[in-house]
């Protein structure tokens, strides 16, 4: 058994975690004790961020001869990088999430760029990009006023965590939120229920003069890209630090790598394009519909998904603990990783394939 210390993949607020690996196989986690982020501490999403390495595992490349039928990977790349070169650049689409490496995001980034592809971005919720300052989570933790905009405690503990020393320390609690009883509203100072996110900028005016450089705002649901940008002003204004936070382990990197996509981008991308490839995403489950027009989809991932099921070729990819790079979380702060296990089957590290496509196409 070895004990081996990495970043927890759950969400972006970069805690370390320890994996436990018996027999050349992930069997748990424990906190790392010394980790500046969670300071020993972990949460349930946490404690199971080492099933997903054994858990509906694509292990080998597939291509759809009726249904889906496993190949060599000769075959799969050369499938993939002809459909590719038949397209033109304005007719492919590049697509991913927030949960690959600094290092795969610069590869894709660069593949795209040979390819004359302009298609090409990640799935970036309602967060488009960061030009200001961010909190970090000593600012969280020592705030005299903290707003939260969603439910932090229940989706991300460790950073709730800051937030409830703040309040041992003093701090004024105040949520926003459109559901009735979060976990977060209930252990708040003041809680504000909406009927509709519309109605946040008028209950911000009303915030404004609590807020001042030593509060902080943490901001996890929102519904549109707009409403960001609306209330974004006023909170600069008022001086406090605002943290959006982030859903995936590197959103923030891929912000830094690629283009932010919305919801309503990525549903223009895919309807527009021919030959769509996308790598740790799974755009059939919210964008279903604006796929059906593709003649060609081209899937990288490492779990057996709807876009999966769609897909024309499979390209088996590796998951966190499988992989070394580094991460950007949700403060701005980029750790490493390393890699600990084996992608398993015949399963190859993301940025590998990116470069087998790649020299396939007789790409640089």
């Amino acid at each position: 058994m070895k004990i081996a210390h990495s970043i927890c993949p759950s969400c972006s607020v970069g805690c370390g975690v320890n994996l436990i690996i018996k027999n050349q196989e992930a069997v748990g986690t424990y906190p790392y004790k010394r980790h500046p982020v969670n300071q020993g501490k972990n949460c349930k999403k946490g404690r199971d961020s080492f099933r997903i390495l054994n858990e509906k595992r694509l292990k080998n490349p597939l291509m759809r001869k009726g249904g889906l039928q496993q190949v060599n990977w000769d075959e799969a790349l050369d499938v993939a990088s002809s459909q590719m070169k038949s397209y033109s650049a304005h007719e492919i689409g590049i697509i991913t999430s927030g949960s690959l490496t600094n290092q795969e995001y610069e590869t894709l980034k660069r593949l795209a760029a040979s390819m004359g592809v302009e298609n090409i971005g990640y799935n970036a919720g309602n967060f488009h990009s960061f030009d200001f300052e961010t909190a970090n989570l000593d600012d969280v933790e020592n705030s005299s006023t903290t707003l939260i905009i969603g439910d932090v405690l229940k989706e991300n503990p460790l950073l709730g965590r800051r937030v409830i020393l703040a309040h041992e320390n003093g701090a004024e609690i105040i949520t926003v939120d459109l559901a009735s009883a979060t976990l977060t509203g209930i252990n708040s100072d003041e809680y504000l229920q909406l009927d509709s996110i519309s109605e946040l900028s008028a209950e911000l005016d009303k915030l404004l003069p609590k807020l001042n450089e030593s509060s902080t705002v943490l901001i996890k649901e929102l519904e549109t890209v707009v409403e960001f940008e609306n209330i974004l002003p006023k909170l600069r204004e008022s001086g406090a630090k605002i943290l959006p936070v982030l859903e995936e382990c590197n959103s923030r990197g891929a912000m830094n790598h690629l283009p932010a996509l919305s919801k309503d981008d990525l549903k223009e991308i895919l309807e527009k394009v021919k030959l769509l490839y996308v790598v740790g995403d799974d755009p059939a489950s919210y964008l279903n519909e604006s796929m059906k027009n593709l003649e060609f989809l081209i899937t990288q991932d490492y779990l057996l998904t709807e876009t999966v099921l769609m897909s024309d070729v499979v390209l088996p990819g590796s998951s966190w603990a499988e992989k070394s790079g580094s991460l950007t979380s949700t403060t701005g702060q980029t750790q490493e990783i390393s890699k600990i296990v084996e992608s398993p089957g015949k399963a190859r590290d993301d940025e590998t394939i990116m470069i087998e496509l790649a020299k396939k196409m007789g790409l640089d």
